[in-house]
């Protein structure tokens, strides 16, 4: 499997995030993805989550001014972070200075930018009330602005991925896909999602694992489950080409 895949931390105790992580859960794992826990324990969990081989991702999706989100970007992959969101509306020039802080202390970058566009708990309505553009128009203007800043990755609904996949300068980036639900699942708070199986299909290269696993009365089987349309997904996706 391909496929990378990070697990949401959301509303999660240290104890309960260990008792996940140390199970067959966490071997299918390469980040976690973190704020409020991040919150509480300060610093201390990002030692945490390095020790026992997991790269925190710090989803913090920063928007301020660019030096204020380079000094934040800086402390946060001296403390050890190594993937950092920040949102693409932040503009070219902000996301450019937080490229450059993860090269804090040293010339080799010490962390990834992954750059939001539009977040997946939005509508369609929502997003044309506050940006004044179609969905996909949105999308694909801020996800040109994260390239040009040279970000490490875009974040997108799997609901775009398919449009920006067959842009040829959206070809190679890394895209990143948080809120996919199975068939049948509650989606919460998410109003723009597919399956796991379909956004891979579309050229997913990463997806968040969320609250369609961590809160399953069985995670492991649910997980399972999760995986299996991601494979079947990946197959999909080699038919299609």
């Amino acid at each position: 499997m391909k496929t990378k895949l990070s697990l949401a931390a959301d509303g999660m105790s240290l104890e309960r995030l260990f008792g996940i992580l140390k199970g067959k859960i966490g071997q299918t794992i390469d980040r976690v993805k973190v704020h409020d826990l991040l919150d509480s324990m300060g610093p201390t969990l990002l030692r945490f989550l390095t020790l026992v081989g997991f790269n925190p991702w710090v989803d913090y999706k920063l928007h301020d001014t660019k030096d204020t989100v380079g000094l934040r970007v800086a402390a946060l992959v001296r403390h050890g972070a190594k993937v950092i969101t920040v949102h693409a509306s932040g503009g070219v020039e902000m996301m450019m200075s937080a490229v450059s802080a993860t090269m804090t202390e040293c010339e080799d970058r010490m962390a990834k930018i992954y750059a939001i566009t539009v977040l997946t708990s939005l509508s369609d309505a929502e997003i044309l009330e506050i940006y004044n553009r179609p969905r996909l128009e949105q999308v694909e203007v801020l996800a040109r602005m994260a390239l040009r800043a040279g970000v490490d990755g875009i974040v997108c609904s799997a609901l775009e991925l398919e449009h920006l996949r067959s842009l040829p300068e959206f070809a190679e980036i890394h895209i990143v896909v948080p809120g996919t639900r199975s068939v049948g699942a509650d989606l919460g708070q998410q109003k723009r999602t597919d399956t796991p199986k379909n956004a891979v299909a579309h050229g997913a290269d990463e997806l968040v694992v969320g609250s369609q696993v961590t809160k399953a009365e069985d995670r492991e089987i649910a997980m399972a489950n999760f995986l299996a349309e991601v494979v079947d997904g990946e197959e999909a996706g080699k038919n299609s080409t």
